[in-house]
């Protein structure tokens, strides 16, 4: 009876053990389109399943770069109105995450800012002191923010907050338009 079992059990083995007759599957057309694989892209993995090719990539700063005409609106930390000044702000890209603003300050004062953008259309301002970044002179910091709309690229929200060398905060608040 053992002998029986072991039979039937070296048989039910082997057989299982047959190759399939089963064809090789048609191939996917999804995979002949490309997609950017590179993390940093905006664009990153849209495509996917496909064939990798970066050439196809745009990146952060791509999504900024241009010169916008922008309505400085002023408020002071209460929310109270300020005054508000028309601007023509520059953001130039430095390489794929990194770029400078230029327009914000008037003439004569230091009017560089850095920012790093990702690939979700906000750009950070740099923090490069303890309480942001030097604005316009030495004595004023600013921290904040740029978004760009996802539904219309020509729209950027500015978000900034100044904090004086007299203590005062002052929120920048407004809509730039892409020139």
């Amino acid at each position: 009876m053992r002998n029986i079992f072991t039979i039937t059990l070296f048989i039910c083995f082997f057989l299982s053990c047959k190759k399939s007759n089963t064809s090789t599957p048609d191939s996917d057309s999804r995979l002949d389109r490309p997609y950017c694989n590179d993390p940093e892209a905006v664009n990153y993995n849209w495509a996917f399943p496909g064939t990798p090719d970066n050439s196809i990539c745009f990146y952060p700063t791509e999504v900024f770069s241009s010169a916008y005409a922008f309505n400085d609106s002023v408020y002071f930390k209460d929310g109270t109105f300020l005054y508000d000044t028309p601007l023509t702000l520059h953001l130039y890209a430095l390489d794929k995450t990194k770029l400078v603003m230029t327009g914000f300050c008037g003439a004569g004062s230091t009017d560089t800012l850095w920012l790093t953008a990702d690939r979700f259309y906000r750009a950070q301002l740099d923090t490069t002191i303890e309480n942001g970044q030097a604005l316009c002179n030495i004595k004023d910091t600013v921290t904040g923010n740029i978004i760009q709309s996802m539904s219309d690229s020509s729209t950027l929200k500015v978000n900034f907050t100044v904090v004086s060398d007299s203590d005062n905060v002052y929120f920048h608040r407004g809509t730039a338009l892409k020139l």
